[in-house]
């Protein structure tokens, strides 16, 4: 949604209307503390968060909660500039999730329909994303970073070997409870990750098992549902 210039001259927080209004939204915020300039949230009427957190430091951040999302003692911090969180709609998070940016230009998308538990996605490092997509399921415990937070060096060169990069959750992927997704992480569409496992590299195929630590694929040609079959 582009924001006219006239209103983000200032630190905003924006309610817009879609189509149709079923009812407006319900916004309890716990702690607000915005610093910089040209901030700016804009939240859904059709959205309800309870209890929220948000800190941020620095000029030109946006962050954008679509259509009939239902977020629940949730933090957000962002220090730099030029970041965006971007929450489709239909969203569901709560139990104490965490989402955290540092560094410039960084993104935190989350698809519609996917349901977050407390889970803390950190983007650090300019121009690194954590991108989640449509329909996903994550359990509690669940640490996703595009970074490491502080350097390791070579000793022999003395250059930096850690740098961030991106990570991507594609489509109806069930994270269990206790998973890390580190740096350069790719979970395809249709995924399951089990308990405790540790995903450090792309993987490519779809309809897969993921597990242990380092995570590798345990079967293949699988798929998921939310409700328990019988």
């Amino acid at each position: 949604m582009k924001v006219p210039i006239n209103l983000i001259k200032k630190n905003k927080i924006l309610y817009f209307f879609a189509k149709k209004i079923q009812y407006r939204s319900i916004f309890s915020v716990s702690s607000k503390r915005i610093w910089g300039k040209g901030n700016i949230i804009l939240i859904s009427k059709k959205s309800m968060l309870f209890n929220i957190s948000i800190q941020i430091i620095g000029n030109n951040n946006q962050i954008f909660i679509g259509d009939e999302c239902v977020l629940e003692r949730i933090s957000i911090f962002i220090k730099g500039n030029n970041n965006r969180i971007e929450i489709s709609e239909k969203v569901r998070a709560n139990h104490y999730a965490s989402w955290w940016i540092e560094d410039n230009n960084n993104l935190i998308c989350v698809g519609k329909n996917s349901g977050i538990g407390d889970a803390h996605l950190a983007v650090t490092e300019n121009e690194t994303s954590i991108s989640i997509g449509t329909n996903c399921m994550f359990a509690k415990g669940i640490e996703i970073r595009t970074g490491d937070s502080h350097s390791i060096f070579d000793n022999i060169s003395g250059k930096r070997i850690n740098f961030a990069k991106k990570v991507v959750i594609g489509d109806h992927v069930w994270i269990g409870s206790q998973v890390s997704v580190l740096k350069g992480a790719v979970v395809p569409n249709n995924s399951v990750v089990a308990t405790r496992s540790v995903v450090t590299k792309c993987f490519s195929e779809e309809g897969v098992l993921l597990g242990g630590i380092p995570a590798k694929v345990i079967k293949n040609n699988i798929s998921w549902d939310r409700e328990r079959i019988l």
